[in-house]
This record gives C-alpha cells, sequence and structure tokens, in this order.
C-alpha cells in the first residue's frame, strides 16, 4: 500500500471492488507479462467496441509479446498504428460515434514497451463501457475480479506440487490458453483433484464464476508461466 495508507486485508482483498487499491497491493511484485495481460484482459472486454482493426491488432501483438512471442518492433509497429489513430482526434478529423477515444487509449497503453502503462488501462475501458450503457459499479467489479484471475491471492500463497502435471491436466491448460476458451476450468478442477491435489484455493478457483483470461494464476501455474 502507499505510504501513510492502511494496509489492506485479505477480506478485502477478495471483496472489495477498489481496483486502484488492490493494484496498490500487487502491482509492486507483479511481473512484466502479468502487467500487460492485465491491460489486454481490459480491452478484451471492449472488444466489439474498438473503433479501429488496428486496435484488435494491437491487444493481439500485446499478448504475443507478453509471452515471449513477439519482438519489441512488432510491438512498436502496433503502438505506432495506434496512435496514428488518436492523433485523427487531436487533430480534430471528424470521427464517428462508434469511434471512442479511450478504447483506443487503453490499445495505446498495452503496446507500449513500458508494462507499467498497463496498470492505468481499466479506465480507459470502463469509461468507454461507460459510453456504451454500462454502469459503473459493474465495471469497478468486473476489473476486480480480472484482479483476482491473474493475480490470485497474495496473502495465501499456494504451492504448487509438480506431481499434479500430468499429461490430462497440462494438456487441458494449455488448450484453454492458446484458444482463450476458460469454460473448461471445472474440468481443470477434476484433472488436478485426480492427480492428488486438494489444494482448495486452486479448486475453488477453477470451479468459481470467473471470469478467467489469459494470465489467470492457476493456468499460469500448470503451466510453469510466471
Amino acid at each position: 500500500s502507499p505510504e501513510g495508507a492502511p494496509a489492506m486485508t485479505e477480506a478485502e482483498w477478495l471483496t472489495i471492488t477498489v481496483p486502484e487499491a488492490m493494484l496498490d497491493r500487487c502491482w509492486g511484485e507483479a511481473s512484466p507479462r502479468k502487467k500487460r495481460l492485465f491491460g489486454c484482459a481490459c480491452c478484451r472486454r471492449l472488444w466489439e467496441l474498438l473503433p479501429d482493426p488496428r486496435c484488435r491488432t494491437a491487444v493481439r501483438v500485446a499478448e504475443r509479446f507478453a509471452d515471449g512471442e513477439g519482438t519489441a518492433d512488432a510491438l512498436d509497429t502496433a503502438h505506432r498504428a495506434v496512435r496514428l489513430i488518436i492523433g485523427r482526434y487531436t487533430r480534430g478529423e471528424p470521427f464517428t460515434d462508434e469511434e471512442r477515444f479511450s478504447g483506443t487509449a487503453a490499445c495505446s497503453n498495452i503496446t507500449s514497451i513500458h508494462p507499467d502503462h498497463s496498470r492505468w488501462v481499466w479506465k480507459d475501458t470502463a469509461n468507454t463501457l461507460l459510453d456504451a450503457g454500462s454502469k459503473w459499479h459493474l465495471e469497478l467489479a468486473a476489473i476486480c475480479n480480472l484482479l483476482r484471475d491473474i493475480f490470485g491471492n497474495p496473502f495465501r500463497p499456494v504451492t504448487f506440487d509438480p506431481a499434479w502435471l500430468t499429461s490430462t491436466v497440462v494438456a487441458i491448460a494449455r488448450q484453454m490458453y492458446e484458444s482463450r476458451d476458460f469454460s473448461p476450468m471445472p474440468i481443470l478442477a477434476d484433472a488436478l483433484q485426480d492427480a492428488g491435489c486438494e489444494n482448495a484455493e486452486i479448486l475453488n478457483h477453477c470451479r468459481g464464476d470467473g471470469p478467467h483470461v489469459r494470465g489467470c494464476w492457476v493456468v499460469d501455474l500448470v503451466l510453469g508461466k510466471a
């Protein structure tokens, strides 16, 4: 927590709907990959509202870069493309109601070479979704749920037993990660349990309501991602 601020409790982490407080708690210890994937997860909440195909390309490029599958040059190219879109607004050029500035700004932040820029993406996405008719309190709660999925519970670190890494467990996790379809999370829980895992934090997370995204802390443990 920032200097002078009261320390967050575990109960608050599990229930709070204030993203800034959660980010204050987890951001300093987070890996660059987790930071960028948090920003990407926020942008994917905007997927149908992103104003230009270059924005969706930027999200995909940022995800690949986070996982070490893309180059800094590719990231910079995507960043420059998004900044060109933003330049239309700053030059006063016409745009349609569907072309929302804040969604483009979010894509600019996740393609910055500096992963800490992803910390602020949630504000851009929340504002864009508000413009589209969502409610502020619902957006804050959704962002907090993304943080819990990606960063887990910092008050209760989990020790993952390599014996749980059966071929079935790894295959389910890899398929979910590559497809971005995390609906088989309860099946992953069953497979982990079959492998001997009785850790309530892991099993409850897999069987919970989600959401689950790339960077999900359980899937990352299975796949050995930090």
